[in-house]
């Protein structure tokens, strides 16, 4: 029965060219289009959620005001992540990246001028928190040892061809120490808030030991324990506040936070969520522009209208011939066919017009 289903669907598509034409244009326009929006939205909203631990990694960021002055950033100061994992139970990791200009990258006689969007600095712990794939190189020491570098695919090819690049070098502007590569790892997922194509050791940087809370240059991140109460944990924060900025306030301006705070002013730390930061996060010095919730609603919306229209179009069109099939359904119901037979025929000359 259903082959014959098919047989006299596909001889209707054929004696009807144009009405087939016609609408399967219409359907093909829709259906493409909304799922190509669809594509584009589902990867928006996915952002970040490829990690292991997308659930449980938040990004601190500092919250202030002063006359005049409005601080939301992204970055906080090099000692922040020590203190977390020592002060704050609730903190099973830690890393910092910092995002460091430009970088001179000699390898042999050739030199290359890499990027701030391409170099990166981490700590050795970048691998524990996030789930980036490390295809070459042993993830808990390869960023631990100063002047070490881990290349993506793509520039360990740039760099090196068809050579294996584990335990080569490269120098990094005038330093007369050469760096090592120590690992290779897959190009970064399109859907990360962040991207790299090299990823150096930060015990490099001399700054990164640095004890100064004052200074804001390096992006964050905390893996927190689940069940982690996230209002009660920025409350709890407050005490870094008074522990370690007090001091440099009463030592640089003279006052103690009460003092700071009865001025109006105000100074803390909050955290946010790693899957909320491509599409929520207003804050300054992102490591890469975030998109827009907006533009997903609105293409959304798009989405469901253009597949309406492909639905209402169809409808149209298969209501205006149904006067032409009516003698069809009269004829057929004479010789006893079934009235579940009749309903079957038009769902699989539908089912083709989709399928086609």
């Amino acid at each position: 029965m259903l082959k014959n289903y098919i047989l006299v669907a596909l001889r209707n598509l054929w004696r009807q060219r144009g009405y087939t034409l016609i609408n399967i244009f219409g359907l093909t326009i829709g259906l493409a289009s909304t799922i190509f929006i669809l594509l584009y939205v589902i990867n928006e909203l996915t952002y970040d959620r490829f990690h292991e631990k997308s659930d449980q990694i938040h990004r601190v960021w500092i919250s202030g005001s002063m006359p005049a002055t409005e601080m939301r950033h992204a970055v906080t100061s090099p000692p922040m992540a020590e203190a977390l994992l020592n002060d704050y139970p609730e903190v099973e990791q830690a890393v910092r990246i910092r995002q460091s200009g430009g970088w001179i990258v000699r390898k042999g006689d050739r030199i290359f001028q890499e990027t701030d969007a391409e170099f990166l600095f981490a700590d050795s712990t970048f691998f524990d928190v996030f789930s980036f794939e490390l295809l070459k190189g042993d993830p808990r020491t390869c960023l631990s040892e100063p002047r070490s570098i881990v290349l993506t695919e793509e520039y360990a090819r740039k760099y090196f061809g068809d050579e294996d690049p584990m335990g080569q070098y490269l120098k990094i502007e005038q330093d007369t120490n050469l760096s090592v590569i120590t690992g290779v790892m897959a190009d970064f997922p399109q859907n990360s808030h962040f991207h790299c194509k090299m990823l150096g050791s930060l015990s490099t940087l001399g700054n990164s030991r640095s004890t100064n809370w004052l200074n804001h240059n390096y992006h964050t991140y905390v893996v927190l324990r689940e069940g982690t109460d996230l209002e009660a944990f920025e409350l709890h924060m407050r005490d870094m506040l008074f522990k370690y900025v007090g001091p440099l306030l009463e030592q640089f301006l003279g006052v103690t936070v009460e003092q700071f705070e009865e001025t109006g002013n105000s100074y803390g730390y909050k955290v946010q969520k790693l899957t909320d930061i491509h599409l929520h996060s207003d804050l300054q010095y992102e490591l890469e522009p975030g998109g827009n919730p907006l533009y997903v609603y609105v293409f959304l919306v798009a989405a469901i209208l253009m597949l309406a229209m492909a639905g209402v179009n169809f409808m149209n069109l298969a209501t205006a011939r149904s006067v032409k099939r009516a003698r069809e359904v009269g004829l057929r119901k004479t010789l006893g066919v079934p009235r579940r037979w009749l309903m079957g025929q038009f769902l699989i000359e539908s089912t083709l017009y989709a399928l086609i």
